[in-house]
């Protein structure tokens, strides 16, 4: 499980996605050389993915296309939090400013909130 985790991450940090003209992400992400749809039914979804893997097996297959399409946002909001929290305590070393042990405690109570 951790070697999928760290290669959905080396995707995400690697840049290897990108948003298909206008539209929204979503609905449908280019993922390498692959692209993966979000289908909404009246009752339901499913996601339809172009690589070869999800086409031996239909829909009921799970690629990483796939994986790393539903872990995408939050992956996003995450290290976008991370990244705030580091240019935060980057300004506090910068100005030899100190923050309390409390004031790391809050930040990382924060991350685990959505906001």
């Amino acid at each position: 499980m951790d070697k999928q985790i760290k290669h959905l991450l080396d995707l995400y940090k690697e840049k290897r996605f990108s948003q298909i003209e206008d539209i929204p992400i979503n609905k449908m992400l280019r993922i390498d050389s692959e692209t993966v749809t979000k289908v909404i039914k009246k009752n339901y979804s499913y996601l339809i993915c172009t690589c070869q893997s999800s086409g031996k097996t239909g829909h009921g297959s799970f690629c990483r296309h796939k994986q790393f399409f539903i872990v995408f946002p939050i992956l996003k909001l995450f290290l976008q939090r991370i990244d705030k929290l580091i240019e935060d305590y980057t300004k506090y070393k910068d100005c030899k400013l100190v923050p309390s042990v409390d004031c790391y405690l809050n930040d990382l109570n924060n991350l685990k909130r959505v906001k």
